[in-house]
């Protein structure tokens, strides 16, 4: 058997992800003033899709980690984390800026972040996101791409494993829509509570939703 990741949801677009070797990386750590509590983690890598209050709180991350905020491909240990730029809007980055959709390679495992996307995707990213088996993704609306684009980026990467992030919850100060409706729309959904283990070899065949619970451990 490959490698165990484990990935838990820390709330908003922010996760832990931590590597059978035991590499920590922190997605978008939030400002509290989103309604979450950022737990007490250490981390060895924090990426930063963009600079924005509620996915920009590196130094709320303990530890001396790496903070990784641009594109490109970097090699930090045994993860290899590649930044693929985007938008933040529908309008070339006009109203809110740009975006960066991480990717990581760790045990075997392609997994991508799409931080606070708002854009149609283009054929380039298509390409870059084509062989990922876990993806991140917005479903909010707003501020990202809503429910329906959501489903419709799902329906065309078909990665094994979405995640949904970044909507609306009992804890969330931040208007922005339910997950409810992007659930709705895709066949095979599974709770799967705040904390998933996953190698390589043990990945769905077909495209499942996997729904987290915010952790605050």
């Amino acid at each position: 058997m490959l490698g165990r990741v484990k990935i838990s949801w820390l709330g908003h677009a922010a996760f832990k992800i931590e590597t059978a070797s035991g590499t920590v990386i922190v997605t978008d750590p939030y400002s509290e003033k989103t309604g979450y509590a950022l737990p007490r983690v250490e981390a060895d890598i924090v990426t930063i899709s963009h600079h924005h209050y509620d996915h920009d709180n590196a130094q709320a991350v303990r530890g001396s980690p790496r903070v990784v905020e641009a594109g490109g491909k970097i090699v930090i240990g045994s993860t290899t984390i590649e930044g693929i730029d985007s938008f933040h809007d529908e309008v070339s980055g006009y109203k809110r800026g740009r975006n960066i959709i991480f990717k990581f390679y760790v045990d075997g495992l392609v997994m991508a972040h799409m931080g606070d996307y708002g854009q149609s995707m283009t054929q380039e990213q298509r390409e870059a996101l084509a062989d990922v088996d876990v993806l991140l993704i917005p479903v909010g609306g707003r501020f990202t791409i809503d429910h329906a684009q959501a489903a419709e980026i799902v329906r065309e990467l078909k990665p094994n494993i979405v995640v949904p992030m970044h909507y609306k919850t009992e804890v969330a100060a931040i208007d922005i829509g339910p997950v409810g409706p992007f659930l709705e729309s895709m066949p095979i959904v599974r709770e799967r509570g705040s904390v998933i283990e996953l190698s390589a070899d043990e990945l769905p065949a077909e495209t499942e939703v996997w729904v987290m619970e915010y952790s605050q451990a």
